[in-house]
């Protein structure tokens, strides 16, 4: 993985992170970062490995969330018509409540599994 996020206090700091990482880069392993790079504010967030981080809160992204409950409902499907057991649809959900966990899901859940 190549992607990563930093968060600093004002943005004089970040741009002089970048400036440095910028100046690493270049000199020491000649590389260059994409057109990407970019700078936010803290209150206007940032999407990183499926999730919306912000000053305040880890979210998942809606994208996210369209495909979980897509999935959870395809699954309980395949369990009332026989096709797929209990148990092989909590060992699919695992991973995907692994990711979750660290999010701020609980209107999610709520409406997942209640």
């Amino acid at each position: 993985m190549d992607d990563s996020v930093l968060f600093v206090e004002t943005k004089r700091e970040a741009k002089d992170i970048l400036a440095k990482i910028i100046d690493f880069l270049k000199n020491n392993l000649e590389l260059e970062l994409n057109s990407k790079t970019q700078i936010f504010k803290n209150k206007q967030g940032v999407n990183f490995c499926g999730y919306k981080i912000n000053e305040y809160r880890l979210k998942i992204r809606d994208r996210g969330k369209k495909k979980i409950k897509k999935k959870i409902k395809s699954l309980k499907k395949k369990i009332k018509e026989g096709k797929s057991s209990s148990f092989e649809a909590k060992k699919y959900l695992s991973g995907h409540l692994g990711y979750i966990q660290y999010a701020d899901v609980h209107n999610l859940t709520k409406k997942i599994f209640y």
